[in-house]
C-alpha cells in the first residue's frame, strides 16, 4: 500500500497541508480533525479506513501543523471555506463525499454536511463539538484572553500528557503526544486556539444538524464515558434528539482522545456504517 501524497496547496487564507491517498478509483473520506490536534491525529487509523476501500484525505485546519496561521477569526465558516477551496484545488469537488469529524471537527463537519447536502453521503462524528457549548467558549469576556492565553501551554500540557500516560508503550498515541507537545511552543498556534474558542466553538449547531436530519446524509456519532472535554451524556443526548433516526454509539473507558487511543474499537463500532 502505497504512502499519502503529502500536498501544500495554496489557498485564500495561505498554505493548506494536506495529505491524498493515490487511489484515486476509491470513494473519498474526508478527515477533519479537532481543536488542539492537527492531521497527525488520523495517522493510526487512516491503514484501516483504507482497509475498508476509502481514499483518505486529511488536512490541516489554519493556525496548526504545517498549515499557515492566519491572523483572522477562526470561525466555522472559515474552516468549512478552507475545505471548500482545497477540494476545488485538487479537483474533488464533483463526486460524493464521506467526511469524519474528530472534537472540533466534529461542528466542522457538520457545518459542512449542512452547507454540501447535495453531495455529502455520509457524516461520523467522533467525540464531536457543537452539541455543548463551554462556558468559556460563550461568555468570557475579552478582557481575559491574556489571562487565557497565558494559562493554555500548562494546561494543555498536563491535558495532553493525561491522555496518553495509560499508553506508554503505544507508539502511535506516543508520536501523537509529541506532536502536541511541539505545537506547545508556537505562539502563533495559542493564538488560533483562543481564537478558536471565540468562533468555531462558541455556538452550537443546532441547525446544521436539523438540516442534516432532514436530508439523505448518513448520520452516526461515536462518544468516550470517560470524555471529560465533550461530555457524552449531555452531548450524546443532544446529538440523539437532532438526529432522531440515527443511533450514536459509546465507547466505554475511552476519554476524549478516543480517535487514537481506541483505533479498534472505533473500527467495530462503524462496521456497516463506514
Amino acid at each position: 500500500m502505497d504512502d499519502p501524497q503529502e500536498l501544500n496547496i495554496e489557498l485564500e487564507h495561505g498554505r493548506t497541508f494536506c495529505e491524498l491517498d493515490p487511489e484515486d478509483d476509491k470513494p473519498l473520506l474526508i478527515l477533519i480533525h479537532g481543536w488542539s490536534t492537527a492531521s497527525y491525529v488520523w495517522k493510526g487509523m487512516r491503514p484501516k479506513l483504507r482497509e475498508k476501500g476509502y481514499r483518505a484525505l486529511s488536512f490541516d485546519l489554519y493556525g496548526r501543523g504545517k498549515s499557515a496561521r492566519p491572523n483572522i477569526k477562526h470561525t466555522t465558516d472559515l474552516f468549512v471555506d478552507q475545505l471548500s477551496q482545497l477540494l476545488d484545488a485538487l479537483s474533488l469537488n464533483s463526486q460524493p463525499l464521506s467526511v469524519v469529524g474528530y472534537s472540533m471537527g466534529g461542528a466542522i463537519g457538520a457545518s459542512f454536511a449542512a452547507s454540501r447536502l447535495g453531495n455529502v453521503k455520509r457524516l461520523l462524528l467522533i467525540a464531536p463539538a457543537g452539541m455543548v457549548v463551554r462556558f468559556i467558549a460563550r461568555s468570557v469576556p475579552f478582557a481575559f484572553d491574556p489571562i487565557i492565553r497565558a494559562g493554555l501551554p500548562k494546561a494543555l500540557e498536563r491535558q495532553f500528557k493525561s491522555a496518553a500516560k495509560d499508553y506508554p508503550h503505544d507508539a502511535a498515541v506516543q508520536k501523537v503526544l509529541a506532536s502536541q507537545l511541539a505545537e506547545l511552543q508556537s505562539k502563533d498556534y495559542i493564538e488560533a486556539l483562543l481564537s478558536s474558542l471565540k468562533g468555531a466553538l462558541a455556538s452550537p449547531k443546532r441547525e446544521q444538524h436539523k438540516l442534516i436530519a432532514q436530508s439523505n446524509v448518513e448520520v452516526n456519532a461515536i462518544f468516550a464515558d470517560k470524555d471529560k472535554i465533550i461530555p457524552h451524556p449531555y452531548a450524546k443526548l443532544r446529538f440523539d434528539k437532532w438526529n432522531q433516526n440515527e443511533v450514536s454509539r459509546v465507547i466505554q473507558g475511552a476519554g476524549h482522545a478516543v480517535t487514537y487511543t481506541h483505533i479498534p474499537e472505533i473500527i467495530v463500532e462503524v462496521e456497516g456504517f463506514l
